[in-house]
């Protein structure tokens, strides 16, 4: 079943996405390749992008990526704008794609300005070429630098959090309903409000449940 019109995405997708972890035991890797292909569900290959890429090169359904915190450690604007650039260039690289639907901007601490306006450019200019459908942030840190960070760049469809970190979700769930910002809830429980959920998987029989639960 699908959820409620995602945000600003302004499309509807399925209440459940998978965010493709690396198995204890290796020889599981090709079924949850092909019970992933199979099931439809969005994709989030941010654990391992050359692993999970490599393997899913023809695919064309919805892919996930969290992007780098290498803007953290920029030196001014443009250096910010290189890093982001040159890993989303790697991740496409990894998918042989030319195109990913969601990207996702990791947020762990207060950055400076030009270090996420820096950022931005880059994704922006990918969006504008068509190398990026959406623009999101993943709270990973304190939900008041994830909001610090916000609070004066608009450019974000999506936010994503963990269903476990209630300050986040408490912070950061009314900013997001008052900018019409779609949320993704981390974790492996279904949303009470119908978001997605962003569930982590590390078998394909976990996968053959969630799709079949859909």
């Amino acid at each position: 079943m699908s959820t409620p019109l995602l945000g600003r995405t302004n499309q509807a997708f399925p209440a459940v996405w998978l965010k493709l972890e690396v198995p204890a035991d290796l020889t599981e890797i090709p079924l949850m390749v092909e019970a992933a292909r199979d099931s439809g569900l969005p994709l989030d290959i941010s654990s391992r992008p050359i692993l999970w890429g490599g393997l899913m090169r023809s695919h064309s359904g919805v892919v996930i990526a969290r992007g780098t915190t290498d803007y953290e450690r920029s030196s001014d604007h443009t250096h910010a704008t290189d890093l982001v650039q040159s890993h989303l260039i790697e991740t496409l690289s990894c998918m042989g794609r030319d195109y990913l639907d969601f990207y996702l901007i990791p947020v762990r601490r207060a950055v400076e300005e030009y270090q996420i306006s820096g950022a931005l450019e880059a994704l922006e200019s990918a969006r504008q070429e068509g190398h990026l459908r959406y623009l999101g942030l993943v709270s990973e840190g304190p939900a008041l630098a994830t909001l610090g960070t916000w609070q004066f760049h608009d450019a974000f469809e999506v936010i994503a959090l963990s269903q476990s970190d209630e300050d986040a979700k408490e912070t950061l769930i009314p900013t997001a309903r008052s900018r019409r910002v779609g949320v993704i809830q981390i974790g492996n429980q279904a949303s009470e409000d119908g978001s997605p959920v962003l569930w982590p998987v590390r078998t394909a029989q976990e996968i053959l449940d969630l799709a079949a639960a859909q």
